[in-house]
């Protein structure tokens, strides 16, 4: 045999090699209308440091940038500091995570809300304090992200590479959390969706593009009721109406919340259920709508403790009812934290999910409370 025939053999044993093996290796199960799924970070720290609630904004088809929380210490919850990765190839690979917001002795982080208008990025960050205010538990440190003190913005205007600080000035309300995406409407005005102190839900309002002063629009009324208690509450424009914003929440219920406006957000409908669309009080769900008018709902199964898959829906406009639930991610056993500690094992939670291209979506979740995942849903031909 030639050497020229003997690397051609062996080249080719070699690509037999990986496309078997690629083939037979165990991974994440597949879903429907999904690509690229990929890791973009993982922290398997011993004891865990809770939900990260990761959020995604998209400046192209393939520009991406996530931002997450990431916790300070074992028995922390809902609070760390901010931590971000983008991508310049569609997912495919992802820059080294960047701090967006740093704890100090002071401060720590308890959300970040991602927003894109114009060429410009905005992240909507949640501060707490590090001392315990109550000190229940005599160790001084504040454990649950509570109280939140304060709204911070930072703005981007390279695509998410680089942040620095945005003043803004928003109305005193208790322990102010945003964790749905702001709309621009027809008027010109901004709507960002909040929630807060008792389960109230409602909205703040910009009047200005610079996005620098925000006003308290309406709230719904029964958000703290029985089988309600309402939270991390998201809006749209309605397909059918372009007068008419709809809310969804999660609810202490088997289904979400939905409520309505048709003033722009200065009152609104009490909460009902909206029938077909799971919450079961498991955690924060993804409701959006994509260029075409078409609704999408992306959520976790089980309840609070047990949330083992991600699925998602799809409305289009006229339609009178959700379709099926189609599977979107489970996370493999492999990728689990072969150490875990508390809560969190094997779940997929928290989806977050942004627009690319007309019925074209990035989303991130995280997965087993130790990696934040990216993957890509195209919902275009959905039925």
């Amino acid at each position: 045999m030639t050497r020229e025939r003997g690397w051609t053999a062996l080249l080719t044993a070699l690509v037999l090699a990986v496309l078997t093996g690629g083939l037979l290796m165990p991974g994440p199960a597949s879903a429907e209308g999904t690509s690229a799924e990929k890791t973009v970070y993982t922290n398997t720290m011993t004891g865990g440091d809770g939900t990260r609630t990761p959020d995604i904004i998209s400046t192209s088809a393939s520009d991406a940038v996530v931002a997450w929380r990431e916790g300070l210490r074992p028995g922390n919850r809902d609070m760390g500091y901010m931590r971000y990765s983008y991508t310049t190839d569609g997912g495919a690979t992802w820059s080294r995570p960047r701090t967006l917001a740093q704890e100090t002795d002071e401060y720590a982080w308890h959300y970040v809300m991602l927003y894109k208008s114009g060429s410009e990025l905005f992240a909507f960050l949640g501060r707490t304090p590090i001392a315990d205010p109550t000190d229940e538990d005599d160790d001084t440190w504040n454990n649950n992200g509570l109280p939140i003190t304060a709204t911070v913005v930072k703005r981007s205007t390279d695509e998410g590479h680089t942040w620095q600080d945005y003043p803004v000035t928003v109305p005193a309300i208790g322990n102010l959390a945003i964790s749905g995406r702001p709309i621009r409407l027809a008027n010109g005005n901004t709507v960002l969706p909040y929630w807060g102190t008792g389960r109230e839900n409602g909205v703040l309002i910009a009047t200005d593009p610079s996005l620098k002063t925000w006003t308290k629009g309406g709230t719904v009324s029964n958000g703290n009721a029985t089988g309600v208690k309402a939270g991390e509450n998201q809006i749209v424009v309605s397909p059918d109406d372009p007068n008419t914003l709809i809310m969804v929440a999660r609810a202490d219920n088997a289904n979400a919340m939905t409520a309505t406006s048709t003033d722009g957000g200065a009152s609104w409908t009490a909460f009902t259920a909206a029938t077909g669309l799971p919450s079961n009080n498991a955690a924060r769900s993804y409701f959006g709508k994509d260029s075409n008018g078409q609704l999408l709902y992306i959520y976790t199964t089980g309840d609070t403790n047990t949330r083992p898959s991600l699925y998602y829906k799809t409305k289009r406009p006229g339609a009178t009812s959700w379709s099926a639930a189609k599977f979107f991610a489970d996370g493999p056993a492999s990728q689990q934290d072969p150490t875990p500690a508390g809560t969190g094992e094997g779940w997929d939670t928290y989806p977050m999910a942004d627009e690319y291209a007309p019925g074209k979506f990035f989303v991130t979740w995280e997965f087993d409370t130790t990696r934040i995942k990216v993957n890509r849903l195209d919902i275009s031909d959905a039925p």
